[in-house]
């Protein structure tokens, strides 16, 4: 009998044993199991996080370009619409200083001066045709007798500012001393360089 009980007591330990063994080693694949399960959510976390956060970041740039690009519009309307008030400010005050030059006692000195340049670009011509404003017609007399052996023909050009226009059919050659020439020219460069500059400033925006 103590005999049978020590066999059955030793059988029950090596199952206990072996239970335990067992256990141990379940227990060991299992965290294995859920090492590797946990790695791989990981992962797929990481990947959709990834894929999210692309998605998302293209769409928020996408989104900030149609925004950055609608401002930028509206910036160079802006722009246009007051480079537009500037330039007309500008030419309303040159015209003003024309206007007032024009009634002083020094412009006729000044036409008669621009005069004598102008002849110099026509070397040689023995008569010329000279185009005056309407108010610059009282002038001719004093232009011809300024330009004397030269004969001079005076005539109402088309122009309102000031200055004249000389012509000489001898040499085929026209010299344009008009105001209006002149401010045509400058409103040229005017916005040549104005635009030029604006542009500078849009680039940098």
């Amino acid at each position: 009998m103590p005999e049978q009980t020590e066999k059955l007591l030793h059988f029950t330990e090596e199952v206990v044993r072996n239970a335990a063994q067992q256990s141990e080693q379940m227990k060991k694949e299992l965290e294995e199991a859920r090492a590797a399960a946990l790695a791989e959510a990981k992962i797929e976390a990481k990947d959709a996080a990834r894929a999210y956060y692309d998605k998302e970041a293209a769409r928020i740039r996408a989104e900030s370009g149609r925004e950055v690009s609608r401002h930028l519009m509206e910036s160079k309307r802006q722009i246009y619409l007051r480079r537009k008030e500037i330039t007309q400010e500008v030419f309303q005050k040159v015209c003003e200083r024309i206007a007032s030059f024009t009634a002083s006692e020094k412009y006729y000195a000044h036409v008669e001066e621009m005069f004598r340049h102008a002849m110099e670009l026509l070397p040689g011509a023995k008569s010329v045709t000279v185009q005056l404003r309407a108010e610059d017609m009282a002038f001719a007399p004093k232009l011809a007798a300024a330009l004397a052996p030269v004969q001079v023909e005076c005539q109402k050009g088309s122009f309102s500012l000031g200055g004249f226009i000389v012509h000489s059919s001898q040499l085929g050659l026209r010299v344009d001393c008009s105001f209006d020439n002149r401010l045509e020219e400058l409103a040229g460069h005017f916005a040549e360089s104005f635009g030029l500059s604006l542009s500078d400033d849009l680039s940098e925006m």
